[in-house]
């Protein structure tokens, strides 16, 4: 086997030194063939080098409300309270209520929900902080603020106002309250803020990092947090006497604390953002979709023609090697007939000349990369200096970080060509 190898690399150097001029056009042109392809994956390396550096800084801004979340688009229809009912009589009231509400125009019949005053009252317990809920002063636990109720929501809430005076005139009916108003009810009771306290927002901020922590695309190692006040108190510092005229007289918190995270994978940003707006208490989301998607067609424009120009400049190559080992094999062609003769393999044969195109090709290919690299530090020096015409995009990848990769491809690409154009020369020799 190596007596073999080392037969086919000794005739494949006498090859190429004999054929002298057509070996030395066939190295030119397929350098310059593998020097254009390297162009090109060197863009493809720096636009994937460029991609993961815009992705560790790519941040997505998750605000975390500061209003109540209640269900405003939701009425409460409370029974009005009459202790002279009877259990049985207070149940047929409540069916009579319930069947007017289901002829009322506008109701989503399939909405419409009976909820106890007590339950009511512990579901708004829900939304206060510990501290709040000892020091709720509202402690008559036989009578609750607000009374038994139905729930139902509208099929078209622009109709709300007319809905609401029509549910409001059904017998037995207290009043109609909507979301807010139920809310504020009971925080006037107890005598606390109809707002959430510092105390129920650290709650609550504690449990949006929990449900964003459990996305897996998230980088949970990476989760900051900014706080509102300062970040609109930084803002204003930036403004001038007069830009500051048009803030006179907003809170300081108008701005909500946020969540600053960072994606994993740029490519399932959509769903990520998605899963992120569907976080309870979430108010909105602040991210720059237009980044992923430039960076996304950049790299599907660079793949696209890096492919075709691939194909086109390997064909080239396979052309021009072909057409070398061609013309060692024609003047070699009667010798390759004897040997066929006296019985002599296919691969005692093809060896020598495969041998000479793979020769060639690496050749080529070391020339490329050498050309490359003094290029590309060129470039790296050009822009480092600012004398380059080019504008500085994010950052270019340092040569050692590519090189491995681009040495790898030059040489595969190489040897392959050289090898296939090789063989197809020759085949045509074996065949007697």
């Amino acid at each position: 086997m190596l007596r073999s190898i080392r037969r086919s690399f000794t005739e494949g150097i006498k090859g190429m030194v004999k054929n002298g001029l057509m070996t030395v056009t066939s190295l030119l042109v397929v350098t310059a063939c593998i020097f254009v392809f390297g162009v090109f994956l060197m863009c493809i390396f720096n636009i994937n080098y460029m991609t993961d550096k815009m992705a560790d800084n790519y941040q997505v801004k998750v605000y975390v409300s500061k209003s109540v979340q209640v269900e405003s688009d939701t009425l409460g229809i409370f029974i009005e309270e009459d202790i002279s009912l009877t259990p049985e009589q207070y149940e047929e009231k409540k069916k009579e209520i319930e069947t007017l509400i289901i002829g009322t125009e506008n109701v989503d019949i399939s909405s419409i929900e009976f909820v106890s005053a007590k339950d009511r009252y512990e579901n708004f317990l829900e939304t206060l902080s510990d501290k709040e809920k000892e020091s709720y002063m509202y402690e008559d636990t036989q009578h609750f603020p607000l009374g038994d109720s139905f729930s139902v929501k509208l099929e078209d809430n622009s109709k709300e106002i007319s809905t609401i005076i029509h549910l409001d005139e059904i017998v037995g009916v207290s009043e109609v309250l909507n979301g807010n108003e139920i809310y504020a009810s009971y925080a006037s009771a107890g005598s606390i803020s109809s707002s959430i306290t510092d105390a129920k927002y650290e709650e609550i901020k504690a449990g949006v990092k929990a449900k964003i922590e459990q996305i897996p695309n998230i980088d949970t190692d990476n989760i900051e947090m900014i706080d509102g006040k300062k970040y609109f108190a930084d803002f204003k510092a930036e403004l001038s006497e007069e830009e500051l005229q048009g803030f006179v007289g907003l809170p300081d918190d108008l701005i909500e604390d946020a969540f600053v995270v960072r994606l994993l994978d740029l490519s399932k940003a959509e769903e990520t953002i998605a899963a992120l707006s569907d976080i309870e208490n979430v108010k909105n989301i602040e991210n720059n979709r237009e980044l992923i998607a430039i960076i996304e067609n950049l790299e599907d424009v660079v793949k696209t023609i890096s492919i075709w120009i691939i194909v086109v400049f390997a064909l080239v190559s396979l052309f021009i090697i072909s057409n070398t080992i061609k013309l060692t094999v024609h003047n070699r062609r009667k010798e390759i007939n004897i040997m066929k003769y006296v019985g002599a393999t296919d691969s005692y044969i093809r060896g020598p000349f495969i041998m000479e195109g793979i020769l060639l090709g690496i050749i080529s290919a070391l020339i490329s990369f050498f050309i490359s690299l003094w290029c590309y530090e060129g470039l790296l020096a050009a822009i480092a200096s600012g004398n380059s015409v080019l504008p500085i995009v994010t950052s270019i990848a340092p040569f050692g970080l590519i090189w491995p990769e681009l040495i790898g491809a030059y040489l595969v690409m190489g040897a392959v060509i050289g090898a296939f154009g090789s063989f197809i020369s020759v085949r045509r020799y074996t065949n007697v």
